[in-house]
C-alpha cells in the first residue's frame, strides 16, 4: 500500500460569514477562509475581500517561504477549499480564527516556526493504533475466553503505531500507557510520506477506539515540550485484524508488565 497526495474532501457548506480564497503553487491549490469583519452586512464586495486579504499579508508570505512557491489567492466558492486544515491564532500572522487548507503535497516538509503551534492550531485527523503484531501460532488457536499475548506491550515502553484509516498520512508512532490510560505521540523525525504501510498484511491488535491526532504532531513537528495526549479509559475494547479484516473482538487485559487480548467474539 503507498500514500497518494490527493486532497481530502472539501468542507461540505458554504458559510455567508467568511470569505473564500484559493490559489495555485508548486504543491497545488491551497485555499484561505477568513471571517468577515464584525458588523459586516449584505453582499461581499470585491473592496471587502481585497482589505480583509491584506490582514493576512504575513501568513500569504510564510506560506510561499515555506512551499517556495508564489501564491496568489483569489476569491472562490467555499467548495473549492479541499485539503488538510489549520486555524490561525496569532493576529500577528492573520485575523484569529482564518482557516489554512493545504493539500498533502504541501506538507512533505516542515514548515517554518511560524506557521507552528502556538500560532497555528493543526487541525486533527483520525488514527488507528496499531497496537503490534500478533504471533502467527495464535491464529491457528482462536477461540472465545481466549487470551492472545501482545509481544509489544512487554517492552519497556508499549510502541504503538498510527494509521491513517485512508491511507493518506505515513504511520505515525506512539506509545500506548495504560497504567496512565493515554497514548502519546511526541515530537520526532518527520515519516516519510509515500512510504509502504508494512504492517497493513500482519495480523495486528488494534484498538477499537479511534484517536484523533493534530496534523502537526502525527508529522513530527508539533512542540517537542508539548507532547499530544489521547485518552484511553476503560475497558480497552480491541480487535485482531489481518489484512484489513476483523478475525475477533475483546478486550485490553493487563499481564504483570504487559497486557494480552481476551477475546470475547470470534
Amino acid at each position: 500500500m503507498h500514500y497518494d497526495i490527493t486532497d481530502s474532501p472539501a468542507l461540505p457548506a458554504a458559510d455567508s460569514s467568511l470569505l473564500f480564497f484559493q490559489g495555485s503553487t508548486a504543491c497545488g491549490a491551497v485555499g484561505l477562509a477568513l471571517a468577515r469583519e464584525a458588523g459586516a452586512e449584505g453582499p461581499v464586495t470585491g473592496a471587502e475581500q481585497v482589505l480583509r486579504l491584506a490582514q493576512a499579508e504575513p501568513l500569504l508570505r510564510a506560506v510561499e517561504q515555506w512551499l517556495r512557491s508564489p501564491w496568489d489567492p483569489a476569491p472562490c466558492a467555499a467548495r473549492a477549499l479541499p485539503g488538510y486544515r489549520a486555524v490561525v491564532r496569532d493576529p500577528a500572522v492573520a485575523p484569529p480564527g482564518t482557516t489554512l487548507h493545504l493539500p498533502l503535497a504541501a506538507l512533505l516538509a516542515p514548515p517554518p516556526p511560524v506557521l507552528r503551534a502556538p500560532a497555528l492550531a493543526w487541525a486533527g485527523h483520525a488514527a488507528e493504533a496499531l497496537l503490534g503484531p500478533v504471533p502467527a501460532e495464535a491464529l491457528a488457536r482462536l477461540e472465545p475466553q481466549a487470551l492472545v499475548w501482545l509481544p509489544a506491550a512487554f517492552g519497556a515502553e508499549w510502541a504503538v503505531s498510527l494509521r491513517d484509516p485512508e491511507g493518506r498520512l505515513p504511520p505515525c508512532p506512539a506509545r500506548l500507557d495504560l497504567a496512565a490510560q493515554r497514548l502519546v505521540v511526541t515530537a520526532g523525525a518527520p515519516p516519510a510520506i509515500g512510504a509502504p504501510d508494512t504492517a497493513a498484511a500482519e495480523p495486528q491488535a488494534v484498538l477499537a477506539q479511534r484517536v484523533q491526532v493534530p496534523l502537526d504532531h502525527w508529522l513530527g513537528w508539533g512542540r517537542a515540550e508539548v507532547p499530544f495526549h489521547w485518552p484511553v479509559p476503560q475497558p480497552w475494547a480491541a480487535e485482531l485484524r489481518q489484512g484489513g479484516a476483523a478475525r475477533a473482538r475483546g478486550a485490553l487485559m493487563r499481564l504483570g508488565q504487559g497486557c494480552g487480548l481476551w477475546l470475547e467474539a470470534v
